[in-house]
């Protein structure tokens, strides 16, 4: 009894510890000499159970598929034949759909076979050199699996049916089958699908697919797959679609169906064709700023065989069959700033009222090709806008003082009038116009300053020509002035006061600064002069006289100030004449900035010599009425400026500076002081030259007759 014990004890360890330890410590085999009895026992062990290996690519064959048994009860028997080409375990790929196909009671070399799916199809994972896999296929509703082999041959054998593709077919991979179950009557063809496929790339990526079906029976719904992550935005050709689990659901009536889908797509991928189509059309396109660059082994036909009508003229049609792909990549093109509308001339009128009014005026002429809006930032407040001289509601964008102006496609003109408000200086000032703010390019812009007969502009700075109230005839004036000074008085007061007052002399009166020079003239030269012979002495004067004849007549006539001065010079003549009424007035600018028309009615004077800004206030003016143009206020002097391609980045902002009547008054004064102080500064001269004249203009005393002498006698001889 005790023998069996122990004997019964060691025969449990072996089975059941010695396993275990043997798993626990793996025990490496040594390697074996070739040709001894040990590497033959080695040997025929990997032919019992053979060693795990790594194999990639060609490790199985599938030789032959057999269908049998009866058809009409939905299910067939299978028989499938294959190889292992190395030594391991391996999966094997067998049937699909596994969603819609079920493999019932299958075995392996008559043992229970591991079968699993993945990518759609069933598997066989196996390690035996050679297998053959039985057991019963259940088939779909539509009757219609997929071969996924490679396999070298299919043979049917089944009763109550068919293979509509034949009994006895040869290599074949990813094919689909189907099944016929109406006997010996005519077969009834499967499904055809032509699908052609269009990628259009802009500022998103939008899709066009084009689905095909034709069959002997009713189509039913059609299952489309989105592979590719489409969003579906609208289908034609088939009515109560949805999407169910990454897939178009199509309901369709009849034997025949087209449908078109549209949408978009997130990103471009690797494209192959739809299982069902032996091959698909793909049409690639792309607006200005995109490149669509296709690789893979597709071939590219002509644009002209595109199913899908092409709409940009860098289309690409590719042909793309069943085992081939095609890869698309999308470049963005980087674009430039260029000129879709430019402004080709800006003439702006400015008009300032004696109580600080800006009534402006701008008149521009553009160019559009496709701009849509062009917001106008207007120096003031809007009140009038007319295009091509019709006028048009003034509109902003709600929160922001810009003007909506509505662009027209080609060459048409604005004319817009705003409001503001400026201060004027007592002595003297300057007025800054900013301009409106406008996002185009302007080719060239000038504008026209009005002022009233109170304000004399004297600079005026921010244009391509600075305009000064001098001329080259004043600085010869100052030049002639100096000089005299300098030579006819001593001392650098004197000299001061001497320049400061003949200068003044120019601007009050022409001719009195000529006869002061003569007179200065005279003085200084005579001394020299009258040393000189009488002959020499009339040479000297006759030639005195023309130098100054010379000199003095083209001073005389000269206009004094520059462009701008002269048209003030000339309104003002025409505004005291009083003849205004109903005529233009040539002032003289430069043709760009046109004429002005003046005229004698009461509502004008009364804007130019009241507060326009309350006029307007009471002028009846409702929001929501059509704008009417604004009558520009009368002025009496201008100014001029002008500049060349003015941008965003180049702004054109002019300043004139000028002084009033009160400044004048001021500077009158002050040449009268320095006068008064040449003056008494010279006074015992001035004194003594009074007295000479008084005595030279005195009357002459007469004098008294001689007492008359009577004459003797003469004696007696």
């Amino acid at each position: 009894m005790r023998t069996a014990l122990i004997a019964g004890f060691c025969l449990f360890a072996a089975t059941i510890v010695a396993p275990a330890l043997a798993r626990a410590t793996p025990v490496v085999a040594p390697i074996q000499p070739t040709g001894s009895w040990a590497s033959e026992l080695v040997q025929l062990a990997d032919l019992v159970k053979p060693t795990e290996t790594e194999c990639t690519d060609h490790c199985f064959l599938l030789e032959k598929l057999r269908f049998s048994g009866a058809l009409d009860k939905g299910k067939v028997n299978f028989e499938l034949d294959g190889s292992l080409l190395a030594k391991g375990s391996f999966v094997i790929p067998l049937l699909g759909p596994a969603s819609t196909v079920r493999l019932e009671d299958v075995t392996e070399n008559g043992a229970h076979a591991a079968i699993g799916f993945e990518e759609g199809h069933y598997y066989l994972r196996t390690s035996a050199t050679h297998f053959t896999l039985r057991g019963k296929l259940v088939l779909p509703e539509d009757r219609t699996i997929t071969i996924v082999g490679p396999l070298n041959a299919l043979d049917s054998d089944i009763t109550g049916g068919r293979i509509t593709e034949g009994a006895h077919l040869t290599a074949l991979a990813g094919t689909q089958i189907h099944f016929d179950a109406e006997g010996d009557a005519a077969p009834v063809q499967p499904p055809i699908f032509s699908i052609a496929r269009a990628l259009r790339v802009g500022k998103s990526i939008d899709f066009e697919y084009k689905l095909t079906a034709q069959s002997g029976a009713a189509l039913g719904p059609l299952h489309f797959p989105l592979r590719y992550g489409e969003r579906v935005v609208d289908v034609a050709g088939a009515t109560g679609w949805r999407i169910e689990s990454e897939e178009l659901l199509l309901p369709t009536t009849g034997k025949a169906a087209e449908i078109t889908i549209t949408g978009t797509l997130a990103n471009v991928a690797s494209f192959a064709p739809d299982p069902r189509a032996a091959f698909e059309w793909w049409l690639l396109e792309s607006d200005a700023e995109h490149r669509v660059l296709a690789a893979g082994d597709a071939k590219q036909h002509d644009v002209s065989e595109s199913p899908i009508v092409r709409r940009e003229p860098n289309s690409r049609l590719f042909l793309v069959q069943r085992g081939q792909h095609l890869d698309v990549t999308v470049q963005t093109l980087l674009s430039l700033d260029v000129l879709a509308a430019t402004i080709r001339s800006h003439s702006r009128q400015v008009v300032l009222t004696s109580s600080g009014d800006l009534v402006m005026q701008d008149s521009l002429s553009y160019d559009n090709n496709g701009i849509d809006y062009l917001y106008y930032t207007p120096d003031g407040k809007p009140l009038y806008l007319a295009t091509d001289g019709a006028s048009e509601r003034v509109m902003h964008k709600e929160g922001s003082d810009d003007l909506m102006i509505p662009m027209r496609l080609g060459q048409h003109s604005v004319t817009v009038q705003s409001l503001s408000q400026a201060s004027i200086g007592t002595l003297f000032g300057r007025i800054v116009v900013p301009g409106p703010r406008v996002p185009l390019a302007t080719g060239s812009e000038d504008i026209t300053f009005g002022l009233p007969a109170a304000i004399h502009p004297l600079v005026v700075l921010g244009g391509e020509r600075t305009s000064w109230p001098v001329s080259p005839g004043d600085g010869l004036a100052l030049a002639l002035s100096a000089l005299a000074s300098a030579l006819a008085l001593r001392g650098w007061k004197k000299r001061s006061l001497g320049v400061v007052t003949m200068f003044g002399l120019w601007f009050i009166s022409k001719p009195m600064f000529a006869v002061a020079l003569g007179v200065g003239v005279v003085t200084i030269a005579w001394p020299l002069v009258a040393r000189f012979n009488k002959t020499t002495r009339r040479v000297a004067l006759g030639l005195g006289l023309l130098a100054s004849l010379v000199v003095g007549v083209p001073m005389l006539l000269a206009p004094k100030g520059d462009l701008a001065t002269r048209a003030g010079t000339i309104v003002s003549s025409y505004a005291a004449a009083g003849d205004v009424d109903d005529k233009e007035i040539p002032v003289s600018v430069p043709p760009i900035a046109g004429n002005f028309r003046l005229r004698n009615d009461a509502p004008q004077r009364a804007a130019m010599n009241g507060d326009y800004g309350q006029q307007l206030a009471h002028g009846g003016m409702l929001d929501g009425v059509r704008p009417v143009a604004l009558t520009m206020p009368a002025y009496a002097r201008t100014a001029y400026a002008s500049r060349q391609l003015v941008t965003p980045t180049r702004t054109f902002t002019p300043i004139v500076y000028y002084v009033t009547d009160a400044g004048f008054a001021l500077l009158g004064l002050a040449w009268l002081m320095c006068a008064a102080g040449l003056a008494w500064a010279h006074k015992d001269k001035l004194r003594a030259l009074r007295e000479k004249m008084q005595a030279a203009l005195a009357p002459k005393p007469v004098a008294p007759a001689a007492a008359v002498e009577p004459i003797a006698p003469a004696p007696a001889e």
